[in-house]
């Protein structure tokens, strides 16, 4: 990969004289910095990262860019490209080219997709946040998780997104700057969020992730929004019990047990005193099927479509609280005030006096 030395070109000699000089950023001994000192040493570390992961995007996107898609064999011989290889924006980009990034990187493959896929996202869908990435004004994990979130939208859309996020980016933690545009993404693209959340439901699964080193395994199933709050608060009231009567040991490994419990005595009983609080929020406008902004299950955003499919189970509407536990509705308006609480009995009787 690398040019030959020597290359007749100015530039070549160039490039062969930067790659071979050794790498070594100047800093001060540690010890000689105050409190202070080391803070602001902190605060320029993070820019100087945030040009790094900038620039190891812009090499990833010069090595996918001389291996193109037209250069895989033609569908029919061997070798030929593979539906589904990589994300949508690199379907541009050599089926091998990601093989070659894992071995260049020293990661795995689907480690490197991810990046190709954060570096192609940047470039065509997020050029401010790539632009503020590059000059270390934004750290790498608010620009990935924009990435991540946005992947799949549409320059438009993706834009827009950008565009009030992030002159407060650096504010939010990255939970929230996630949270917020996921629920804007949402609400400007509703269709596609839907078509997306139609094909993760084909892709559901529940799968196995081992760590050897310390002899335990994740057991990790991908449900529905609401299934999941469900499941998670029952578990969780079971260990907040079990806190009460006694149990000292730290919450985590109380729900792992319980979790486990459970799953082995399916179809059992005892459980009978176990409250699950659920609380939907939803937009008004959404309600009435007025508007497409995202409503939430116990603070996680869901699509405006998913939000009526829940509420074509509450009662006259049809959903019913979870067995043994609650179930209310936080009504917002326009602004995301708060407008009224109300639980499925009074949301009833709100809709049949319309």
């Amino acid at each position: 990969m690398r040019r030959a030395a020597g290359s007749g070109t100015v530039e070549g000699v160039l490039v062969d004289w930067v790659l071979d000089r050794p790498v070594n950023p100047s800093r001060l001994p540690v010890s000689w910095l105050s409190d202070e000192e080391a803070a602001i040493e902190l605060h320029r570390l993070q820019s100087r990262r945030a040009s790094d992961t900038a620039y190891e995007a812009e090499l990833i996107l010069q090595l996918a860019g001389l291996r193109p898609a037209s250069a895989d064999p033609p569908t029919g011989h061997p070798g030929a490209r593979r539906r589904g290889w990589t994300p949508e924006a690199a379907q541009g980009v050599s089926e091998f080219a990601t093989a070659e990034l894992s071995m260049v990187l020293n990661v795995g493959r689907g480690t490197a997709e991810h990046r190709l896929a954060h570096a192609l996202t940047w470039r065509d869908k997020l050029p401010v946040t790539f632009a503020l990435l590059q000059r270390g004004e934004l750290d790498e994990r608010r620009a990935t998780v924009l990435a991540d979130v946005l992947e799949h939208a549409t320059p438009e859309t993706a834009a827009r997104v950008e565009a009030a996020l992030l002159p407060i980016a650096n504010d939010l933690s990255a939970y929230t700057l996630e949270k917020r545009a996921t629920a804007l993404l949402l609400e400007l693209d509703p269709v596609s969020a839907e078509e997306r959340r139609a094909k993760a439901a084909e892709a559901a699964d529940v799968t196995l992730r081992p760590s050897p080193l310390d002899g335990r395994t994740e057991l990790v199933a991908d449900l529905t929004t609401d299934e999941a709050v469900v499941e998670y608060a029952f578990i969780n009231e079971l260990a907040q019990a079990a806190k009460r009567a006694g149990d000292d040991r730290p919450m985590g490994v109380i729900r792992t047990e319980i979790f486990a419990a459970v799953y082995r005595q399916l179809g059992g009983t005892g459980f009978a005193n176990v409250r699950v609080t659920l609380v939907i929020t939803a937009d008004l406008a959404s309600l009435e099927d007025r508007s497409s902004a995202p409503g939430e299950v116990n603070g996680l955003v869901i699509t405006a479509a998913h939000l009526r499919e829940l509420l074509a189970r509450v009662g006259v509407l049809g959903l019913t609280a979870p067995e043994g536990g609650s179930l209310s509705f936080a009504i917002t308006g326009p602004d995301g005030d708060l407008l009224a609480t109300v639980t499925p009995a009074e949301l009833e009787r709100l809709v049949t006096r319309g």
